[in-house]
């Protein structure tokens, strides 16, 4: 299994960004990430404190029922996917190509396939999540209300309400363009997290450590979450093609440190309750 060296979010990232092929859109990248240097230090010292010790069963739950509340998207991006086949399907406006609406939408929802299994005899990252989680407590009750925060909560329904039900499109695809982007950082830290929590404070044989960090794994093989990436920006130049627009890279640059910043309190929250 992969082994990664300690590295600030943002150094996972801009290596990355040398697939960005539209220099504006790099831009609004680059600008986000420094613009919220303390929001990402603070997820960096969560990460660094989760794998500092053997936390209470309680901690443990809070851990996952947050963590989980900021991934899984699945059924956000199925909507938004819907949202520009419906245009495609039902725009009886003449300037609307739909092919390249159509295509935006396939684009998108390709960055489910392995979130859904299709590759892997229908195993869900669903599952292979709960066996994480179900590795370090001893029932499934962490997904009980009562291990919820509020922040994580309202989190989960801000990245929703931008693909399904925010007004611009756009707003959607930079949401699920910026969550890939970051998820392939955010996953190789916590990776690193993981590892030193199982092998300073746990006594996992090799295929207990392997059964839970393969859902941190999964995303970081193969560049799982860095294609997903380019994917969507491939998503986002068929949509403006398809109704004839332009990128919106103020509105980009906007989305991508609102992200930052919302996310930014979940784990605030989580490290004031948890620590």
């Amino acid at each position: 299994m992969k082994t990664l060296e300690k590295q600030s979010l943002a150094a996972y990232i801009e290596p990355a960004l040398t697939y960005v092929e539209d220099p504006k859109l790099k831009s609004a990248l680059l600008n986000a990430l420094s613009n919220k240097e303390a929001e990402l230090a603070l997820i960096e010292d969560t990460f660094e404190k989760i794998g500092s010790t053997k936390w209470t069963e309680d901690s443990f739950k809070m851990i996952f029922n947050a963590w989980k509340e900021t991934h899984l998207k699945m059924l956000a991006i199925y909507g938004l996917s819907c949202r520009m086949q419906r245009i495609a399907i039902e725009s009886e406006d003449p300037s609307i190509q739909k092919n390249e609406l159509l295509m935006a939408a396939a684009m998108n929802a390709e960055t489910s396939y392995e979130d859904l299994g299709l590759d892997f005899d229908g195993e869900t990252h669903t599952q292979l999540y709960h066996d994480l989680a179900e590795s370090f407590v001893s029932d499934d009750s962490w997904m009980l209300s009562k291990y919820a925060t509020k922040e994580a909560s309202a989190f989960k329904k801000y990245v929703y309400r931008n693909m399904v039900v925010a007004e611009d499109i756009q707003t959607g695809l930079f949401t699920n363009m910026f969550s890939e982007i970051y998820n392939h950082a955010e996953y190789s830290i916590a990776l690193v997290a993981f590892n030193r929590l199982i092998d300073d404070h746990f006594s996992f044989t090799p295929e207990q450590k392997q059964k839970a960090t393969t859902y941190i794994f999964a995303h970081i093989e193969d560049e799982t979450e860095l294609n997903h990436f380019t994917v969507v920006i491939d998503s986002l130049n068929h949509y403006v093609k398809g109704v004839n627009t332009e990128i919106n890279y103020e509105l980009a640059q906007e989305t991508f440190e609102t992200y930052l910043s919302k996310l930014s309190t979940v784990f605030n929250a989580l490290s004031e309750k948890m620590f």
